[in-house]
């Protein structure tokens, strides 16, 4: 399961930073990512943090949460991140899901780094920055996947 979804987090045409953590205690993946760019517009943006950038570099960083639904209730965790996504316990998850998922992932990036450099420009009509995340495209996308790819799972890491 981790391999798999190292694979498809590597295969990703993104500029920005990837990293996978591993919670073995938790059993939790999260997939970090963070998209910077950079404008010689003036500004003052106040980042997630609270600080103040001025002109230059701009980074937003989020992520993803796999979690074991046999363990923890994702809804906990559901404010904290970009999106969650179950697995089933040592069974692991399916083919269809980390699939579908990178698929629009792929899109989810692509649009969050376009909507940056437009705010960060001043072309965006709002005040405030996120990245924006369709749970109903993320299901369309799963669903699209071949049927057999349900069928197969990439079992827990054993550690």
């Amino acid at each position: 399961m981790l391999d798999y979804i190292g694979d498809k987090m590597d295969a990703l045409d993104f500029d920005g930073d990837l990293n996978l953590n591993w919670d073995k205690e938790a059993h939790v993946i999260e997939l970090e990512y963070t998209m910077t760019v950079t404008t010689d517009q003036e500004y003052q943006i106040q980042n997630q943090e609270g600080d103040v950038a001025e002109s230059g570099e701009v980074s937003y960083d989020d992520a993803v949460l796999f979690y074991d639904k046999t363990k923890i209730n994702g809804d906990d965790y559901k404010e904290d991140y970009l999106t969650i996504i179950p697995f089933a316990g040592k069974k692991g998850i399916d083919q269809a899901t980390v699939d579908g998922f990178f698929e629009y992932f792929q899109q989810v990036l692509d649009d969050g780094e376009s909507d940056l450099l437009d705010f960060v420009d001043g072309t965006s009509e709002g005040d405030e920055f996120a990245v924006q995340f369709d749970q109903d495209a993320l299901d369309a996308a799963i669903a699209q996947q071949p049927a057999p790819k349900a069928d197969v799972f990439y079992a827990y890491p054993k550690y």
